[in-house]
């Protein structure tokens, strides 16, 4: 399986150095930034949109549905590392050294060197 990257004319996706995904999913249409040495495990989907309009009248034209979905930036910091088949909602910062649980759906920001996970992902433990 490839990975799939979606970027809209006007976002930003900055993507450090050594970062390592496997078959994961990126749709950037406002911010996404990914430090270095991140590694995000295959299947993950990390997306700073809702994709469409919570208003159904505007989810029926296509035109108004995106133009009408909310975008916040993610940030991604240094040496995180996040598991297979997690899910990085928009508006997140995921704090540096910090781990995110396999199958996570992450929907707030996570501080620096903690572990979370599940659904929606929680405090696990402090790493240090």
């Amino acid at each position: 399986m490839k990975s799939f990257i979606k970027i809209a004319p006007s976002a930003k996706l900055l993507i450090g150095n050594n970062v390592g995904m496997s078959s994961s999913c990126i749709r950037c249409t406002k911010s996404i930034f990914i430090g270095n040495n991140v590694k995000i495990g295959a299947l993950s989907i990390i997306t700073d949109t809702d994709a469409h309009s919570l208003d159904y009248n505007l989810r029926r034209n296509p035109s108004t549905d995106f133009q009408n979905a909310r975008s916040l930036p993610i940030v991604i910091e240094d040496d995180v590392f996040i598991g297979t088949c997690s899910i990085i909602c928009k508006g997140v910062t995921i704090g540096a050294r910090s781990i995110i649980g396999a199958g996570s759906v992450v929907t707030k920001s996570v501080p620096a060197d903690e572990i979370w996970a599940g659904n929606p992902a929680r405090f696990i433990r402090s790493l240090k």
